[in-house]
């Protein structure tokens, strides 16, 4: 796995799902972690796939895990274990693997908790010093930005002009590529104000994104019918999608709506296939079912 994130919060739902008795609902977990309910149901997917035999009590919905006390022995730490630990840690020379082996260590004590409240304050204060930005018409340094695309960490420096309607992405013309961009503000380390004047407002050009993310260049319509799991995370993670919703007699709901591209809504399709039914067009249904080929 060559996420760190990812392994962190994998270690953090085992730890506390091999501590407890009674269990964890998957939206106490997701609270718990500070993630969306479905990155945790994917989470315990991956429990599964991988061997942890997961048991759900059929009234309160909980899960725990099998033989959940020797588990936690091996995995999980005391107060007096994690604190040598960490004292152990500090006395290594400063870099990325002592923060990374400190980062291990508090997801399994709980302290990672820590970690995510002070990720939604650097967000808020990235999104705040954005507006501003904005209002004084300045441009800004994105510091070490995470790409969705090519999947480097790099600084960008933008003048950003707009943010999306679920206020998620911010529009920004960027100078070095000429081009301008939608950039996820999850993924900004930190907004960097420069007191430089927009040089570029001539070239602003201000798009319209599909309720996944995609700029809708030329939009495509997407049909498929969601059972009640699907169609409940749907409208958690993308709630613009609500109006593209329609109940149907069984229950279960239908989307029919544009997007800009096949990737954003094709990953929300194959990470709950089971419960989505596939209606068009064909080029979707195509696209799909190149995307799971490698994995047969």
């Amino acid at each position: 796995m060559n996420d760190p994130g990812k392994l962190l919060r994998l270690f953090r739902e085992l730890n506390l799902l091999s501590g407890s008795k009674r269990g964890y609902s998957v939206q106490e977990l997701a609270d718990k972690v500070g993630v969306s309910y479905r990155t945790v149901y994917r989470d315990l997917r991956i429990f599964e796939d991988t061997g942890f035999e997961l048991v759900q009590n059929p009234s309160s919905k909980r899960f725990r895990l099998s033989r959940a006390e020797d588990i936690s022995e091996n995995i999980s730490f005391n107060r007096e274990e994690a604190g040598a630990l960490e004292e152990a840690l500090v006395g290594l020379t400063d870099g990325p693997l002592r923060q990374l082996l400190m980062d291990k260590v508090q997801a399994l004590t709980g302290s990672a908790q820590q970690a995510g409240l002070l990720h939604r304050q650097t967000v808020s204060a990235n999104f705040q010093q954005l507006a501003q930005a904005i209002r004084d018409k300045k441009q800004v340094m994105l510091l070490d930005y995470q790409s969705g695309n090519s999947h480097q960490i790099s600084n960008r420096l933008v003048e950003p002009f707009a943010f999306s309607d679920q206020l998620s992405t911010v529009q920004c013309y960027e100078p070095g590529s000429s081009s301008n961009k939608f950039f996820k503000i999850e993924r900004i380390g930190q907004v960097k104000a420069e007191q430089i004047p927009w040089q570029y407002e001539m070239r602003h050009e201000e798009k319209k994104q599909d309720v996944f993310g995609m700029t809708l260049r030329e939009p495509i319509t997407v049909r498929f019918v969601l059972g009640l799991l699907s169609s409940n995370l749907l409208r958690e993670e993308f709630p613009a999608a609500a109006v593209h919703l329609t109940k149907l007699p069984d229950g279960r709901h239908r989307f029919d709506g544009q997007v800009g591209g096949f990737d954003a809504v094709g990953r929300f399709v194959l990470g709950l296939i089971d419960d989505i039914e596939l209606e068009g067009p064909a080029t979707f249904v195509d696209f799909l079912q190149q995307k799971v080929k490698p994995l047969g």
